[in-house]
């Protein structure tokens, strides 16, 4: 890209950092399409996978397939270190078109600009819903790389499964709580607000026991006591491997957890983890996982 086009892009960039979301880009029609793309946060690089297009690399590979997994990963992605420190040599070798980053990784990474334009985008969705945010998020980034179909797609089958979801769980009165556990059992991360999973609920038409305060990724660190805050409520648990396991194994023997009336009447559910920054398909695959762990102890 050069002149006129590189200009465009260069205040497109600039501009899609103040943005909620990413801005439409006037020369997009003119400018060529961008190919070889390197994706820095998890977000990101679960909506390139949606829209079909495996990026070149990713930062954290490890991170991506234990947290998000779905999308699939190609084996031929490239890792270019932690999310927030990547290798420029290993960048510069790879010569991307396009490094998609979040807003909240530029600190300190200004020297990126200088081996191919880079984007920042808005990861969170502050007080837009966030289903709502990361499917605009997706259109848009169609709209850039020009993958609308994919985007049309990925959003309907979203929605079929909240709509399939909110159907099989219209029957449950239940508060429901959804965190995981920290290792050593004592404390427990818990997801509400307005983030992603705290509105995948409200979607689905489900009662959030958890009304506390909030980061900006909808999760707040809380005692493991503040599970028993709403006795009649359903706790839902991520299951984190080999962290979740021992978390359990110290629950077992904690006379203030078996106290608990959601685990003295079996209304505690193990679920396959969700990232709780996730897209499209990360909503989707909540929707369905709730559904049918909820099902189990829907008369309970």
């Amino acid at each position: 890209m050069v002149g006129t086009q590189l200009l465009d892009r260069r205040k497109f960039i600039g501009a899609a950092l103040a943005a909620p979301v990413l801005l439409a880009w006037p020369g997009i029609a003119q400018a060529a399409t961008p190919q070889r793309i390197v994706s820095m946060d998890l977000l990101l690089t679960e909506l390139l996978l949606t829209l079909g297009i495996q990026p070149v690399a990713i930062a954290n590979i490890p991170l991506y397939r234990r947290l998000v997994a779905e999308p699939v990963l190609s084996d031929k992605v490239a890792d270019i270190g932690p999310l927030n420190e990547p290798s420029l040599e290993y960048l510069q070798i790879l010569k991307p078109d396009l490094l998609l980053m979040a807003d909240w990784q530029t600190s300190g990474l200004d020297n990126l600009n200088g081996i191919t334009d880079v984007l920042p985008l808005a990861v969170f969705p502050k007080n837009m819903p966030a289903v709502a945010f990361v499917q605009s998020l997706l259109r848009q980034l169609a709209d850039l790389l020009g993958r609308q179909k994919n985007a049309e797609t990925a959003i309907a089958a979203c929605e079929q499964a909240i709509a399939n979801a909110r159907e099989t769980l219209s029957g449950l009165r239940r508060p429901v709580y959804v965190c995981r556990f920290t290792r050593d059992g004592r404390n427990a991360a818990v997801f509400g607000g307005n983030g992603m999973i705290g509105n995948t609920l409200a979607r689905l038409g489900l009662r959030n026991a958890f009304t506390g305060r909030v980061n900006g990724s909808g999760v707040a660190s809380v005692s493991l006591r503040r599970l028993a805050d709403v006795p009649d409520a359903i706790i839902i648990h991520f299951d984190r491997g080999t962290e979740t396991d021992r978390a359990l194994e110290r629950l077992a023997d904690s006379p203030l957890w078996n106290a608990f009336p959601a685990v003295r009447e079996g209304r505690v559910v193990r679920m396959p983890v969700i990232y709780p920054n996730g897209g499209v398909r990360s909503v989707e695959r909540l929707a369905t996982q709730l559904a049918s762990g909820l099902a189990r102890v829907k008369n309970v």
